[in-house]
């Protein structure tokens, strides 16, 4: 009897371990113009779509769930165990990344026998190739960046922080802050000892909407290369740059 009555209570607690859900962080975006005002998740909680933003952060169960927004059609989503996007406006984004730790200004000068081409960070939009710039001053040649996407490619992507995800109803989460969450200015690294480590180099993501990323590249020429992949291919801009050091040496010899 004491057996039965142990074997009931083991059965009891595996039962509760598993039906226990953990709470994730899910954040909704959504069009403020069209679709502002209540998403209902499994007709029991209300959350508010402000007209002054374009995203918000809910937290609810790993697991599928039924929403319904404003008084639209019920659909269902499964969310996943690490939380995502739950993309009500249908955009694609982009995981953006960002360094911490030594100076990457001069970490080229660390060791000479290192190519760090394969950790060069970019993403690839429609035939646009956009490359995040380690250094401000870096001029970035066609062959630099046929480099970087060969590497890439035998790597298979890893070592690349940088991610674009094409429409989804829902995105997985593969970035460390969300869309309603900032780049810290500083972080602290650890060696595998536990104590602070002053010479490594850490990179942490963002998730953006894409329309947001190519707008921020476009406009910061000091972090970003923007190339359109058939130029990178027949080396347009080191063709130009050739001619107009040739231009200005004959202009120098006469």
């Amino acid at each position: 009897m004491k057996f039965k009555t142990t074997l009931q209570l083991l059965i009891l607690i595996i039962t509760m371990i598993s039906c226990h859900k953990a709470s994730v962080a899910v954040d909704v975006s959504y069009d403020p113009e069209t679709q502002k005002g209540t998403l209902k998740v499994d007709d029991k909680f209300t959350f508010k779509l402000s007209e002054d933003s374009t995203s918000t952060t809910i937290t609810i169960t790993e697991g599928s769930h039924t929403f319904k927004l404003n008084n639209g059609k019920e659909f269902t989503q499964v969310i996943s165990s690490k939380g995502g996007i739950l993309n009500l406006s249908n955009e694609d984004f982009v995981v953006m990344s960002q360094p911490y730790g030594m100076d990457v200004e001069n970490v080229s000068g660390l060791n000479a026998n290192i190519d760090f081409t394969a950790g060069n960070h970019f993403v690839v939009i429609d035939s646009m190739l956009y490359y995040s710039k380690t250094d401000s001053l870096e001029e970035v040649s066609d062959a630099r960046l046929k480099k970087a996407l060969d590497m890439n490619k035998r790597l298979d992507g890893k070592g690349n922080y940088m991610k674009y995800h094409k429409p989804a109803k829902f995105i997985v989460k593969d970035w460390d802050f969300g869309l309603n969450q900032d780049f810290p200015k500083t972080i602290e690294t650890r060696s595998s000892g536990g104590s602070p480590a002053f010479n490594t180099l850490t990179y942490k993501t963002k998730v953006i909407p894409a329309t947001l990323f190519k707008l921020y590249a476009l406009m910061s020429p000091q972090y970003f290369v923007v190339r359109n992949l058939k130029d990178i291919e027949s080396g347009k801009e080191d063709i130009k740059e050739d001619r107009e050091k040739t231009s200005k040496q004959m202009e120098f010899d006469q």
